[in-house]
């Protein structure tokens, strides 16, 4: 487990930085991944977190907590990722388990299985996935115990525009 350094609610002594023990389950800041920082490995977070760099490895909303995570235009995740909300503008490679909305920008590459509460596609956004919205997978696994996910290939507007 992983613990911040900090004050929540309190303000801080005159003389210098708190030094209380804070959960950071319990923290909704604001944490920030530049354009020139690269992490490989797990990433837990509570509040938001915006992406603008790279990520080889899980990213995660700590367990019993809420969080949205922004991907940035030019930011990469290589992982899967579960999140309260995610804002989609850059690439995500790996599965995605949204509990709420999931709001893919212009230059969004999603690429993997996603289950989501809500979605919103912009033009030029790019889904390859296997994407299922999650009232439905309850239902459908309640109903006949198989998912019947929906399938989006590469440029789902240009497609659905086309039909």
């Amino acid at each position: 487990m992983l613990w911040f350094l900090g004050s929540k609610g309190k303000k801080p002594k005159a003389e210098g930085v708190s030094l209380d023990v804070v959960d950071p389950r319990d923290i909704d800041g604001h944490c920030l991944i530049t354009g020139n920082l690269q992490i490989r490995g797990d990433v837990y977070f509570s509040g938001q977190l915006r992406v603008d760099g790279r990520i080889d490895g899980k990213v995660s909303v700590f367990e019993g907590g809420k969080g949205q995570l922004v991907v940035s235009k030019g930011a990469v995740i290589n992982g899967p990722v579960y999140a309260t909300s995610v804002l989609a503008d850059g690439t995500v490679n790996g599965p995605m388990e949204i509990e709420e909305k999931l709001e893919c920008r212009t230059n969004a590459l999603i690429r993997g299985r996603v289950v989501y509460g809500s979605i919103h596609i912009s033009d030029g956004a790019k889904i390859e996935a296997q994407c299922t919205q999650r009232s439905a997978t309850a239902q459908a696994e309640s109903e006949s115990g198989i998912v019947a996910p929906l399938l989006a290939t590469k440029d789902v507007v240009t497609k659905l525009s086309n039909s």
